[in-house]
């Protein structure tokens, strides 16, 4: 009698971790796209003790947890709990590694896969933070040939691992949009603007590649911006997230926990648009307007922080004479609004789309490139 040995299965995966969350999309069977979301936090050197205390149900990345040998590494939403008395800060790439271990443990449980499979992973990363690649796949690798527990099931990974500059996603989706037009991307300079959580960035590509020299990530972040003007205009910490939410949904009206009832946040929201755009505006001035004087030239803009100034941005292009090379980058791919519509988070966060459109063309990109390798 003779044994079948059966392939082991490929998860194709690519994560955006960024700093206020992180964003994942894979494929396991053809066909599939699957998104999914997780707290950006990370609480390691932690023990066992600590498990009985979790609450294990519902969704792998609502209740994310690996094991290391003895240690326990809480990821995403459940470990907020935790950071307080988490005195060990691990370093970006730790914690990089650890988020995307979380991920694969996701991938396993969801898709009830067998404790041995192979991945393909793909993570975009900020300018400031490439150099951190080598220390992030040195990591990821150790923890996949050793094994590690994702919610007490044991892991075991072979892993394939790449890096790419953040807004590489967006540039492989423009340069497919032109190519189906009959245009090539090599003829015209990308620029992608990214507005996020704790900074902006602009990305100049151009035959290719990304051009570091016209290309900076130091540009203001949406919530350091939001907590100045916040305190500016007297609101205090506990009514942050009912301000996040006027500014963010469009409605005004919300629950103010000092006030203890309904409140029009509209006067404070529009102070804080305000003062956001004043610091967006001045980067733009000094970063953006000398790469515009070649009108052959794309401008994406992308990042969660985007949607709040969405109307200034466009009259800002306009009166530039740009409105025609302005894309949002949730406007460029059809099926991504479909996609991430599947999201319960999709409901409570208008800005979705535009936070996870870059991992979107990456992964799309992934997908590409794995479906053209013959089986």
């Amino acid at each position: 009698m003779h044994s079948i040995a059966t392939a082991s299965p490929i998860v194709s995966l690519v994560g955006d971790l960024g700093t206020s969350a992180s964003k994942f999309f894979y494929r396991l069977t053809p066909g599939q796209t699957m998104p999914f979301w997780m707290g950006a936090e990370v609480a390691e050197g932690l023990t066992a003790a600590v498990l009985p205390n979790l609450n294990t149900g519902g969704r792998p990345q609502d209740s994310a947890w690996l094991q290391l040998g003895e240690e326990v590494i809480l990821v995403g939403e459940v470990a907020k709990t935790f950071l307080d008395v988490n005195s060990l800060a691990a370093n970006k790439a730790e914690k990089a590694a650890y988020k995307l271990a979380a991920a694969l443990g996701v991938i396993a449980e969801t898709e009830q896969l067998p404790s041995h499979y192979e991945a393909v992973v793909w993570v975009p990363l900020p300018l400031t933070e490439i150099r951190t690649r080598d220390q992030i796949a040195a990591n990821l690798t150790a923890i996949a040939e050793q094994g590690f527990g994702f919610r007490g099931k044991a892991q075991q990974v072979k892993l394939s691992l790449k890096f790419f500059p953040e807004g590489f996603g967006l540039y492989l989706n423009r340069k497919q949009q032109l190519e189906v037009v009959g245009l090539s991307v090599e003829q015209r300079r990308t620029l992608v603007v990214m507005l996020g959580h704790r900074n902006l960035s602009i990305l100049g590509f151009a035959d290719g590649s990304l051009k570091t020299a016209q290309s900076n990530s130091d540009g203001p972040g949406f919530w350091p911006a939001f907590e100045k003007a916040a305190r500016s205009v007297g609101v205090t910490p506990a009514d942050y997230s009912a301000l996040l939410a006027a500014l963010t949904t469009g409605q005004t009206q919300q629950i103010s926990q000092v006030r203890a009832g309904l409140y029009d946040f509209a006067a404070m929201a529009e102070a804080v648009r305000q003062s956001y755009w004043q610091a967006v505006s001045v980067y733009l001035q000094d970063n953006l307007l000398k790469q515009l004087a070649d009108r052959s030239v794309d401008i994406i803009v992308s990042g969660g922080a985007a949607y709040v100034l969405r109307h200034t941005i466009t009259q800002y292009f306009e009166q530039l004479g740009l409105s025609h090379q302005l894309i949002f980058a949730d406007g460029m791919q059809p099926r991504l609004l479909e996609v991430v519509s599947q999201l319960p988070e999709a409901q409570l966060n208008p800005s979705l789309a535009l936070r996870m459109a870059d991992g979107y063309g990456l992964f799309q990109g992934l997908i590409g490139k794995s479906s053209k390798v013959a089986v």
